[in-house]
Protein backbone atom coordinates (compact mmCIF):
# COMPACT_ATOMS: atom_id res chain seq x y z
CA UNK A 1 0.00 0.00 0.00
CA UNK A 2 1.33 3.18 -1.16
CA UNK A 3 1.66 6.36 0.64
CA UNK A 4 -0.97 8.46 -0.60
CA UNK A 5 -3.20 5.41 -0.94
CA UNK A 6 -2.29 4.20 3.56
CA UNK A 7 -3.21 9.07 3.57
CA UNK A 8 -6.21 8.06 1.90
CA UNK A 9 -7.78 5.33 3.75
CA UNK A 10 -7.05 7.03 7.27
CA UNK A 11 -8.84 9.75 5.74
CA UNK A 12 -11.81 7.37 4.54
CA UNK A 13 -11.25 5.78 8.21
CA UNK A 14 -11.76 9.00 9.66
CA UNK A 15 -14.70 10.47 7.94
CA UNK A 16 -16.68 6.71 8.73
CA UNK A 17 -15.90 6.67 12.35
CA UNK A 18 -17.60 9.97 12.25
CA UNK A 19 -20.62 9.08 11.14
CA UNK A 20 -20.75 5.72 13.24
CA UNK A 21 -22.41 6.84 16.30
CA UNK A 22 -25.33 8.26 14.55
CA UNK A 23 -25.60 4.54 12.83
CA UNK A 24 -25.21 3.56 15.92
CA UNK A 25 -28.20 5.32 16.96
CA UNK A 26 -30.06 4.54 14.56
CA UNK A 27 -30.02 0.61 15.08
CA UNK A 28 -30.72 1.23 18.67
CA UNK A 29 -34.16 3.39 17.25
CA UNK A 30 -34.90 0.45 15.13
CA UNK A 31 -34.45 -2.33 17.72
CA UNK A 32 -36.46 -0.58 20.24
CA UNK A 33 -39.38 -0.81 17.38
CA UNK A 34 -39.19 -4.20 16.99
CA UNK A 35 -39.20 -4.50 20.65
CA UNK A 36 -42.46 -2.87 20.43
CA UNK A 37 -43.44 -5.16 18.13
CA UNK A 38 -42.24 -8.46 19.85
CA UNK A 39 -43.38 -6.87 23.38
CA UNK A 40 -40.35 -7.81 24.64
CA UNK A 41 -36.52 -7.62 24.15
CA UNK A 42 -33.60 -9.74 23.01
CA UNK A 43 -31.04 -10.69 25.39
CA UNK A 44 -27.74 -10.79 25.45
CA UNK A 45 -27.82 -14.59 24.44
CA UNK A 46 -30.34 -14.05 21.86
CA UNK A 47 -33.68 -15.28 23.15
CA UNK A 48 -36.88 -12.79 23.38
CA UNK A 49 -37.76 -11.78 26.86
CA UNK A 50 -41.78 -10.75 27.28
CA UNK A 51 -42.09 -7.70 28.91
CA UNK A 52 -43.97 -8.65 32.36
CA UNK A 53 -48.12 -9.02 31.46
CA UNK A 54 -50.31 -5.69 32.88
CA UNK A 55 -52.28 -6.00 35.68
CA UNK A 56 -55.93 -7.04 35.48
CA UNK A 57 -58.23 -4.13 35.69
CA UNK A 58 -61.62 -4.82 36.69
CA UNK A 59 -64.13 -3.23 34.95
CA UNK A 60 -67.97 -2.33 35.35
CA UNK A 61 -69.86 -4.46 33.30
CA UNK A 62 -73.75 -4.04 32.69
CA UNK A 63 -76.43 -3.72 35.37
CA UNK A 64 -77.27 -7.74 36.61
CA UNK A 65 -81.09 -8.23 36.98
CA UNK A 66 -80.74 -8.49 40.55
CA UNK A 67 -79.63 -4.51 40.51
CA UNK A 68 -75.94 -5.36 41.27
CA UNK A 69 -73.17 -4.67 38.90
CA UNK A 70 -71.61 -7.80 36.91
CA UNK A 71 -67.56 -7.59 37.42
CA UNK A 72 -65.69 -8.77 35.05
CA UNK A 73 -62.06 -8.08 34.08
CA UNK A 74 -60.63 -6.86 30.93
CA UNK A 75 -58.45 -9.18 28.51
CA UNK A 76 -54.83 -8.19 28.76
CA UNK A 77 -54.36 -9.38 25.24
CA UNK A 78 -56.85 -6.86 24.05
CA UNK A 79 -53.82 -4.05 23.36
CA UNK A 80 -50.25 -4.13 23.32
CA UNK A 81 -48.26 -3.64 26.67
CA UNK A 82 -46.77 -0.38 27.01
CA UNK A 83 -49.40 0.72 23.91
CA UNK A 84 -52.20 3.13 24.53
CA UNK A 85 -51.82 5.69 22.19
CA UNK A 86 -48.11 5.02 20.71
CA UNK A 87 -46.74 8.23 22.22
CA UNK A 88 -44.10 6.17 24.00
CA UNK A 89 -43.51 4.04 20.81
CA UNK A 90 -42.81 7.03 18.46
CA UNK A 91 -40.98 9.09 20.92
CA UNK A 92 -37.56 7.01 20.86
CA UNK A 93 -35.52 8.49 19.01
CA UNK A 94 -31.65 10.15 19.47
CA UNK A 95 -31.04 12.61 21.47
CA UNK A 96 -26.99 13.73 21.35
CA UNK A 97 -24.72 12.49 19.81
CA UNK A 98 -20.90 13.17 19.96
CA UNK A 99 -18.08 11.89 18.32
CA UNK A 100 -17.16 9.24 20.35
CA UNK A 101 -20.82 8.28 21.83
CA UNK A 102 -24.96 8.63 21.33
CA UNK A 103 -27.50 8.90 23.51
CA UNK A 104 -31.16 7.34 22.78
CA UNK A 105 -34.18 8.27 24.82
CA UNK A 106 -38.24 9.71 25.27
CA UNK A 107 -39.50 12.83 25.66
CA UNK A 108 -42.18 11.24 27.72
CA UNK A 109 -42.54 11.16 31.24
CA UNK A 110 -43.31 8.31 32.07
CA UNK A 111 -40.46 6.70 29.93
CA UNK A 112 -37.94 6.32 32.75
CA UNK A 113 -40.41 4.45 35.24
CA UNK A 114 -41.26 2.20 32.04
CA UNK A 115 -37.70 1.35 31.03
CA UNK A 116 -36.26 0.47 34.50
CA UNK A 117 -38.62 -0.01 36.69
CA UNK A 118 -40.27 1.43 40.06
CA UNK A 119 -41.85 0.73 43.36
CA UNK A 120 -44.64 -0.40 41.43
CA UNK A 121 -43.71 -1.02 38.01
CA UNK A 122 -41.84 -4.02 36.81
CA UNK A 123 -39.41 -3.13 34.40
CA UNK A 124 -39.79 -3.24 30.44
CA UNK A 125 -36.69 -2.41 28.74
CA UNK A 126 -37.56 -1.04 25.30
CA UNK A 127 -34.63 0.84 24.17
CA UNK A 128 -31.88 -2.23 24.27
CA UNK A 129 -29.63 -3.75 21.47
CA UNK A 130 -30.34 -7.21 21.16
CA UNK A 131 -27.49 -9.88 20.30
CA UNK A 132 -28.55 -10.11 16.59
CA UNK A 133 -28.96 -6.32 16.22
CA UNK A 134 -25.63 -6.23 17.80
CA UNK A 135 -23.88 -9.24 15.36
CA UNK A 136 -26.09 -7.47 12.33
CA UNK A 137 -23.81 -4.15 13.22
CA UNK A 138 -20.65 -5.86 13.59
CA UNK A 139 -21.10 -7.45 10.04
CA UNK A 140 -21.87 -3.92 8.56
CA UNK A 141 -18.96 -2.06 10.52
CA UNK A 142 -16.38 -4.69 9.29
CA UNK A 143 -18.13 -5.02 5.88
CA UNK A 144 -17.66 -1.10 5.66
CA UNK A 145 -13.98 -1.05 6.83
CA UNK A 146 -13.12 -3.73 4.27
CA UNK A 147 -14.62 -1.49 1.94
CA UNK A 148 -12.80 1.24 2.54
CA UNK A 149 -9.35 -0.78 2.40
CA UNK A 150 -10.33 -2.29 -1.17
CA UNK A 151 -11.13 0.97 -2.61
Amino acid sequence: MSQDALKQFRQDLRAYLKKLPRELGKAVVLESADNFRRQGYENDQGAVVPWAPRKNAKVHGRTRKDGGRDRRYKNPRQRAILVKTGRLRRSVRIVATTATSVTIGSSEVYAEAQQEGNGRLPARPFITLGRSAQQKLTRKIAASITGLLNK
